[in-house]
Parts: structure tokens; sequence; C-alpha cells
């Protein structure tokens, strides 16, 4: 295809070798085929014209009034003059932003994800416990409303290898044999497009040795793709090792570490935490983290973590634990007990972080926005809200009401920072997160004057309010405030082993 830019000047190079006339003829061609785009833009009818809005993005630091034009799903136009569409929607007194992109949803079905698109989410990854076998990458295909993908599960493959006993792989270190057969599967999960490795270090502390780590490490370093890990938490809450092992092991390996929600496994740590992050990366380290705007944590009744002394790791006692089906404490240990016998999938909220420690995180450049979002399937089930409306939170609580960070910031946080940690293996990445000429029509508007949560921990299946118009790949699956039955646009995103 000819491109008016690249040859402009070796045109103009060869320009001396003609006569004055020919040579006027030539800049006149040039200069008409320069301004081709220009005219195009105010003449093509695109699929859909956004215009009027507030266009935010990241890449570029634009923040104006600009009109956005969507061809074939991608983002075709963004300029000054209203565009013509075969659909023009008037979204003026609205932000148009890059979709949010979430790293951490457990919630990886399409009752969990209509709540999620309503947050204003477009792609929505499970990459810290993963998956295995990566079954759901082809199965969810065409039947999907968002964008998803998973990370090579290593709980999973634990578990396969010790035979399907969980508490064997919660527990128990693998020999020889056994850490072959599950590297092996890992590789298998990587080739078939899984995004990284997912590690839940605290579950599984007590049987994960240090040579069966390295191996992990060692692994997605000759990947090179990221290992996204829940990390060991110390008994004492002042001890700072189960992130110093993983930055150690980052620096001997040059293995990608993503740290998962830092608030809820730093707590008192997270100031202490960060100033370690920071280090790592001026090192020339590749590390990153993330964190969800709650004081509040959620996991299994049965979890690993729960075996040993939960109390004193959290500091806390049975009061602070909240059993969601009926917003109740528990009171004793003989509760306590019964429960995790009798619920054996039962799933828990944890009453543990202090608001400056959120503040902390949010407020630090380096942290990302991302929800760890709670498995959900029905209306009579409950889970933790961040799963509902953790990131119109960010933008109403945190951004318009506290003022702890920008809104620019805030979305930076939700778009650009979490393509940016995939898209050196991922190649759609590259097209996510940002709203420049070529990139995937994934976008979110949304009124910054009303956005906010609305799920809470006693009504927590509550969609947010003020995320107006989502669309995928150019097609709207939330239109005027309400979730477009019936549309299943959803990709599935994979590193570039399996092409994307």
């Amino acid at each position: 295809m000819f491109n008016p830019s690249r040859s402009s000047s070796g045109i103009a190079r060869r320009i001396h070798r003609f006569p004055r006339f020919a040579s006027a003829m030539l800049l006149a061609m040039v200069l008409l085929l320069t301004c081709i785009p220009q005219a195009r833009t105010a003449t093509t009818v695109y699929d859909l014209a956004l215009n009027g809005g507030r266009v935010i993005d990241p890449t570029t630091h634009l923040d104006a009034a600009r009109n956005v034009g969507i061809l074939k799903g991608r983002i075709a136009a963004i300029s000054k003059a209203p565009l013509k569409g075969k659909e023009q929607i008037d979204v003026s007194g609205l932000v148009v932003a890059p979709g949010f992109i979430d790293l951490h949803a457990h919630g990886q079905n399409n009752f969990g994800q209509a709540y999620q698109v309503r947050d204003g989410v477009t792609t929505a990854l499970e990459l810290e416990i993963g998956d295995y076998p990566l079954d759901a990458l082809r199965e969810r295909e065409g039947k999907s409303i968002i964008n998803y993908g998973y990370s090579a599960g290593h709980t999973a493959a634990r578990i396969l290898v010790k035979r399907g006993d969980r508490a064997k792989a919660n527990h128990e270190p693998l020999n020889d044999t056994e850490l072959k057969q599950m590297l092996g599967y890992l590789t298998k999960a990587l080739d078939d497009g899984a995004l990284g490795i997912g590690i839940g270090l605290d579950y599984v502390s007590r049987g994960v040795s240090a040579v069966e780590l390295e191996s992990l490490f060692k692994l997605a370093a000759a990947r090179r793709v990221p290992l996204f890990i829940h990390i060991r938490m110390p008994d004492d809450r002042n001890d700072l090792s189960g992130l110093k092992e993983l930055l150690d092991l980052t620096e001997k390996t040059r293995a990608s570490f993503h740290m998962v929600h830092i608030v809820s496994t730093g707590l008192g740590r997270v100031p202490m935490f960060l100033k370690m992050i920071e280090s790592a990366r001026k090192k020339g380290l590749d590390v990153t983290t993330e964190a969800y705007p709650y004081t509040a944590g959620s996991t299994g009744i049965n979890s690993g973590i729960f075996d040993h002394d939960w109390q004193k790791k959290f500091g806390i006692s049975y009061g602070e634990i909240e059993w969601p089906p009926t917003g109740s404490r528990f009171a004793s240990k003989e509760m306590w007990d019964e429960y995790r016998a009798r619920y054996r999938n039962g799933i828990i909220i944890i009453h543990v972080m202090k608001e400056e420690w959120v503040e902390q995180a949010l407020s630090h450049p380096l942290v990302m926005v991302a929800s760890d979002g709670m498995p959900i399937s029905s209306f009579k089930e409950r889970a933790h809200p961040r799963g509902m409306g953790c990131f119109a939170r960010v933008l109403g609580r945190y951004c318009r009401e506290k003022k702890i960070l920008s809104l620019n910031e805030a979305i930076r946080k939700m778009t650009l920072m979490p393509a940016q940690r995939l898209e050196k293996f991922s190649p759609a990445m590259r097209r996510k997160g940002r709203l420049t000429i070529g990139a995937d029509a994934d976008i979110t508007i949304f009124d910054a004057d009303e956005v906010i949560d609305r799920a809470t921990y006693a009504e927590p299946n509550q969609y947010s309010k003020g995320i107006v118009h989502v669309l995928v790949g150019g097609t709207f699956v939330v239109r005027n405030e309400q979730l477009v039955e019936g549309v299943f646009v959803g990709k599935p995103v994979v590193s570039n082993r399996a092409g994307a």
C-alpha cells in the first residue's frame, strides 16, 4: 500500500533531476496524497460515530472534546470535527475512555461478568490462580460478553500430580518425578495460550520447596511470560520475607513478576512493599503490582491459608470473618470448625485492612487496579462487592470524592497499565488500553459526576451507577446503563504462541 508520508521525502530528494514544471507537478501530487487521510476523516461514514465526548487517552495524554469514529471493530478516527456514522451517538458531557482491563477476576462466567461490564470492564482475566487445562479458552468462544483469558494454573497442575488430593497438593512437597510432570503441564498450558503462570503461593506455601519455586521462575523466564503470585504471608506482620524471596528470584532468573493485591497480603507492610518494588524496578527488574479499593478480602473458608495460625498472620479473630449468605460474623472456634466442615466450598469475607493502606496503594503511580472478583452464578448468591463495583468505586469514591488520584491517573491504572503488563507477549493487548487510531474499539463511556459503586457487603448484587455505554470490539454490550441481552462478542486473549 502506498504510504504518502514515507514516500514524500524520497520524491523530494529526486526533484532536482526533473525540469521545473515536472517538479512542480510532483510536489502538487505529494501534497494531495498527504492530505488524503485528513480528507477521508471528514467524508467517511463510520460504522459508529461517538460525538461530543471528553476523550481521555492515557497513551497520548489526550483529554479534550473529540469525536471518535469506529470501523470494523477498531478506532478509525479521532477528530475535532463531528463525524458521520451509520449510527451516531451524542456522548456530550460523558467521558470516553478505553475499556477497563481487569487482570484478576475469578468470576469467569457471564452471570458474574454482567456485573463487571456494567462496571466498565471490557477484558477480565483470571491470572492469579489461573486454570489447567485451558479448555475454557475454546469452550467460551462466541459465548462470552467480554474478553477473557487465563494464566497457567500452578495449583490446578499440582492437584493433578497429587492425583486429585487437594490436601496433599496444599501441603506436600513434590518429588522429582512430580515436579517434572507439573512443569510439563504448565508448559503445555503456555503453548495453548496461557497468559503467564498463576501461583497462589500462600495457599500451598507449606508444600512448595525452594527448588520448585525457582523452577517456576526459570520456566517463566525461558518463556518470557510473567508470574502472577499471591505471596506467602509470614506470621510476623513485620516480616518482609514473603516479597523478598520473590524479588530475589526475579533478580536471579530475570523473570517477570506481578504481585497480586498488595494491600490484602501487605497489610501494614504496604509502604515498605512499595519501596521494595520501587527499588527492584530501579535495578531494571520487571516487577508490578495491583490493588482493589476495599478494606476486606475474600477467599474460600477451606483455603490452605486457614490450615495454620491465620489469626496471628492476619492479626484478627473470628469476629472479623463474615459469612456472606447471612451477613453474620463468626462467634467462636466451634462455629468456625462447624462451617468449615459443612460448607466445603463456602466463601467468606475477611475484614482485615485499613483505609489508609488502600489509599497508600491506589495513590502510588506503580499500582494498577484489579478487582479480585469472586465467582457468582445466581442472584441467590452473595459475594464480596469488589466483583460488582471495583472500577466505579475507584472513579467515584477515590477520584471524585476523596481526590487521592486524578481521573486521568485512575483511567491509566485501569487501562494502559494492565495492557502494558501483558503486551510484550500477547499481541492482542497492544491494541487495548488506549484510544488511538487502530486500537480495538473496547470503550467505556461514563458520567464522571455520577459514576459510583452501589454494591455493598450487605447488598452486593447491585450494578454500578454512571457507566452509560460499554463497547467491546465496536459493539454495544451496555447501552444507556443497561446490559444488551444476547450479545456475546468477547474474544479470548492469549499469548503469542497461540496467536492473537
